[in-house]
């Protein structure tokens, strides 16, 4: 998304683009930049996908008729909010766990986003998979899995703060 200069809050273009395994964001074509069809100026950029919580830069970047590339796995830059984005091995990524897709991660209570993922499987044996392109597969490896190595119910708890199942973690957009 680019957002208004004058009100972050204000989306004033978006598009859909490919995430690809290191982390370039490009166009469906897997290498043709992103093009936002909107006049040269200064935007707020934000990110958002599939079952994370959303970031935006803090400040404004300048748009023209160049590409201009923003490295958003670098711990700069700063971001809008606090602590947007999870820094793992020196790697700034999205918050995963967003399974419910409502701007928060939580492990328990009402709207939690591990429930979802028993639901996907079918709610009665845990050690069950489902396989497919699904807001439960936490974890992007394309298998639903609620119980053992690699599930993805783990890396919700983790991202919440791992030691009390009751934090939420809430997404840093206006």
């Amino acid at each position: 998304e680019l957002r208004s200069a004058t009100n972050n809050g204000t989306v004033v273009a978006t598009r859909q683009a490919l995430v690809q395994r290191d982390g370039d964001v490009v166009m469906a074509d897997g290498t043709s930049p992103v093009v936002m069809n909107v006049p040269p100026g200064n935007y707020y950029l934000a990110m958002l996908h599939r079952n994370h919580l959303g970031c935006m830069t803090l400040t404004t970047r300048t748009l023209g008729s160049t590409a201009v590339a923003v490295d958003l796995s670098a711990t700069a830059p700063t971001m809008f909010g606090t602590d947007a984005r999870k820094v793992s091995g020196g790697v700034a990524l999205l918050w995963a766990g967003n399974v419910v897709l409502d701007g928060r991660l939580a492990y328990t209570n009402q709207d939690n986003d591990r429930d979802p993922i028993l639901s996907a499987i079918g709610g009665v044996v845990p050690t069950a998979t489902v396989m497919g392109y699904r807001a439960e597969d936490v974890n992007l490896d394309g298998t639903v899995k609620y119980t053992g190595s690699g599930n993805d119910r783990d890396p919700i708890l983790t991202n919440i703060g791992g030691v009390v199942p009751t934090n939420v973690r809430l997404e840093q957009l206006p």
